[in-house]
């Protein structure tokens, strides 16, 4: 969902489907003049989101009210505008990604079920976003031009046409490999026709995809737990280095992809690419050091600051 333009109301059309799945259930049938901010943010807290989205959210609530205003549906003035009201829900993303190396990638793989197997290989490939995977449909799969075609997302529960950016529609390198994986679960689902999804629920007859929060919790953290990677103590989810972890899920690969990439040395605009940003600021908050480049790293800084008489005197005590 791209919402940064929802201040305009001439581009609200660009939040068409959070107006109709969230705003139209919860405040449909409430008087817009009548709509507290108190309301509203206690309605933001109780979503099952960070709090940058529910910023969104907010903003697009917003937008709905500046609509009406400029459509001479609500009188003029902020003390029309509820929303305006609605204080200490921040932008900022507190998330700290929690980030896998290639080797450690392979242990949950290997503990993981069709479909979830290739469902993480594609995302940990691709950096595709859990919402645009699930919503992929088999005639989405450019098999010629080794190509996928995004454009549509699967998020809370609801098929949402478009993609969270203008870029995001663009269509994604498919290997060799990740085709064949592909086509062997194409193979294998009884859902294999190009309408269906290729991921879709059996439970709901193929309807809808999978839910990503239900295949995170059933099969992904538990196979991340079973290969020693994260590790559960009193609710909490710590990684191997013992640092807590907010948020575990597939979106965790996408990053792991980023600091893959950058860690190999990868051309910078070529990331930037595969991921689908608009902007290089992206690719530095996804990218995060390993724990032993960080130690390469700081050794070269090291050797250029740390006189070698210091550092092997350092070096003969430690021995």
């Amino acid at each position: 969902m791209n919402c940064s333009n929802c201040s305009a109301w001439g581009n609200l059309q660009n939040c068409i489907a959070p107006i109709n799945t969230l705003l139209v259930p919860r405040w449909g049938n409430e008087l817009a003049v009548e709509i507290k901010p108190k309301s509203i943010k206690s309605w933001l807290r109780s979503l099952n989101v960070g709090e940058p989205t529910q910023y969104k959210y907010k903003t697009v609530m917003g937008g709905v009210y500046r609509f009406a205003q400029a459509e001479g549906l609500l009188p003029l003035g902020e003390q029309y505008n509820p929303v305006r009201y609605v204080m200490g829900i921040s932008a900022v993303s507190d998330y700290e990604a929690a980030v896998f190396t290639p080797e450690q990638t392979i242990q949950v793989l290997e503990l993981l079920p069709q479909p979830v197997y290739t469902l993480l290989v594609l995302v940990a490939a691709t950096g595709l976003r859990i919402s645009e995977a699930l919503g992929l449909k088999w005639s989405a799969v450019l098999w010629d031009r080794s190509q996928i075609r995004i454009r549509e997302t699967y998020v809370h529960g609801t098929l949402q046409a478009g993609a969270k950016t203008k870029l995001s529609k663009s269509r994604v390198t498919m290997h060799g490999i990740l085709a064949a994986l592909l086509k062997g679960w194409r193979g294998e689902t009884m859902y294999a026709y190009d309408d269906d999804f290729l991921f879709a629920s059996e439970k709901l007859g193929g309807e809808k995809p999978r839910s990503g929060s239900m295949l995170v919790e059933d099969y992904l953290r538990p196979a991340a737990i079973s290969a020693g990677i994260i590790r559960v103590e009193n609710g909490e989810t710590y990684g191997e280095d013992g640092e807590a972890i907010k948020r575990f899920g597939f979106h965790s690969f996408r990053h792991s992809l980023t600091s893959w990439l950058m860690a190999n040395g990868e051309n910078p605009q070529v990331v930037r690419a595969m991921l689908r940003w608009t902007s290089l600021n992206m690719l530095w908050h996804y990218s995060h050091g390993f724990s032993e480049e960080k130690l390469e790293a700081q050794g070269a800084v090291l050797e250029k600051i740390v006189p070698q008489r210091v550092r092997q005197r350092v070096q003969a005590q430690g021995a």
